[in-house]
């Protein structure tokens, strides 16, 4: 450990040579312990020098990381640290098992909320399109209610069938776990008889509406011009049978365009963010303290950087003052 007291020897021996020098008549007596007390200081800083450029800085930094491997140390027999961890390790062999299926390509990592909001869109034409005709039949709670069950049939029906359509040739690979396969279907299946029953009821109710406002019963036999009634029905239930199919079509297609072609790749990697995440937060009171180690010991050498051009400085004094003192 270098001398923290050396300064103020050197100073105590470099003010006895500057009385020694000054314009007072010296003491011949005085002159040789003065020159050995200068010969030993000088010798003292020598040394020290020496230790603070090589020695102490080889101490510093071993401290230093011995200090800094005991925070991980302490961090790696954290249970959070460990469990975040360990998710973060399943998470990621996970996503690099699916990542391989997909060609090494990473997913496109969309927004859940950039993409539900097309989708939402897709409900929203559906209100506009369907509101009227359920309301002219229906109170308007009921009204409203129906209005958005029939919206998010049709917008949860688009995202299933474009989303399946996209994956389809992967869904139907050999090497598909049967559950995996049998929960997709399951939740296909019931989207597509919740827009089917959806699409049949506006159908219907659309149709007693539009009778109603021609004054045509619906359950009435043709009369005297046959089928000519119904079909002014159907002439103007026809359009809006588009539209819906349209708007369904609409959503199907950007499901389509927005879905990735193996199915679980772009959720397992966002597991895999979110995992990452965990680990950063667990891992920021460790770095924190990390930090601070290195701020403590850059200061030490910072320090030790001073005393080693005081004592340069000293040394360049205490040579110069042994040199007019034997020249005196």
């Amino acid at each position: 450990m270098p001398i923290d007291t050396l300064g103020d020897e050197v100073q105590r021996v470099l003010r006895d040579a500057r009385t020694f020098l000054s314009p007072r008549q010296p003491n011949s007596a005085s002159k040789q312990p003065l020159l050995r007390d200068l010969a030993g200081v000088e010798g003292r800083l020598f040394r020290e020098v020496d230790e603070r450029s090589s020695t102490y800085l080889s101490r510093l930094d071993a401290e230093e990381r011995r200090e800094i491997d005991g925070q991980w140390a302490r961090i790696s027999n954290t249970p959070t640290f460990l469990q975040a961890n360990q998710q973060k390790q399943t998470n990621l062999q996970l996503f690099e098992s699916l990542r391989q299926i997909n060609g090494g390509a990473y997913p496109r990592n969309i927004s859940p909320v950039i993409y539900v909001t097309p989708l939402i869109l897709v409900g929203i034409a559906e209100w506009y399109v369907n509101y009227a005709t359920i309301a002219a039949i229906f109170i308007p709670v009921f009204a409203i209610a129906g209005t958005l069950l029939v919206a998010a049939s049709f917008a949860w029906a688009s995202h299933m069938h474009g989303s399946y359509v996209k994956q389809l040739g992967e869904i139907l690979h050999p090497s598909m776990e049967y559950r995996n396969v049998l929960g997709r279907k399951i939740a296909l299946v019931i989207s597509t008889v919740l827009v089917i029953a959806a699409f049949a009821t506006v159908v219907w109710l659309r149709y007693v509406v539009i009778s109603d406002q021609l004054g045509i019963n619906p359950n009435a036999t043709p009369g005297t011009f046959g089928e000519a009634s119904r079909s002014m029905v159907w002439s103007r239930l026809g359009p809006t049978i588009v539209l819906n199919i349209l708007i369904w079509g609409l959503g199907t297609l950007y499901a389509w365009a927005a879905s990735e072609k193996v199915p679980g790749v772009r959720e397992s990697y966002r597991d895999l963010r979110r995992a990452e995440k965990k680990v950063e937060r667990a891992r920021k009171p460790f770095e924190a303290e990390e930090r601070r180690i290195k701020a403590t010991f850059r200061r030490k050498r910072e320090q030790n950087q001073v005393a080693i051009n005081e004592y340069n400085h000293a040394l360049s004094e205490i040579q110069a003052v042994t040199d007019r003192i034997k020249q005196d």
